[in-house]
């Protein structure tokens, strides 16, 4: 069986470049060995963001990602959503494109889904060079 991923941008607030993101999460989950993974991501508005946060998370407000790890015993799933405004914000503040920022949040969602924390300072460093090596990858890999 073989890694099953897609996206979904029920909003379509941005001309998202699909093939980018979904052979981005692929080489991820490549090159974690891990076995087959059934992952969706999902751009959302902060919004609905703000209703998953607080329905799931038990957090007031919105975030830019939340992962969702659904698997079982016999099956790797999950979801990613993020939030197409936040990263909007995120992207002026850090002095980055959009585009840049999207890719990072689908990074950062996968390791999520991988069980990284980044609830340490340890944690935060690592997934943030993990997140460095997939947007090299990405640049390097496709045509964008």
């Amino acid at each position: 069986m073989r890694d099953v991923i897609t996206m979904e941008n029920p909003f379509g607030y941005v001309d998202l470049k699909e093939s980018a993101i979904l052979r981005l999460v692929k080489w991820m989950l490549g090159c974690a060995k891990q076995p087959p993974w059934r992952v969706t991501v999902v751009f959302v508005n902060d919004e609905y963001m703000t209703d998953l946060n607080e329905r799931f998370l038990h957090k007031s407000g919105t975030t830019d990602v939340i992962s969702f790890n659904l698997s079982d015993a016999k099956n790797a799933e999950g979801e990613i959503y993020i939030s197409i405004d936040t990263a909007r914000m995120n992207s002026q503040y850090f002095g980055v494109t959009l585009e840049d920022e999207l890719y990072r949040l689908v990074a950062h969602g996968v390791y999520h889904l991988l069980d990284y924390d980044d609830t340490t300072e340890e944690g935060k460093r690592l997934m943030t060079a993990l997140e460095n090596k997939a947007l090299e990858y990405i640049y390097s890999a496709v045509d964008i």
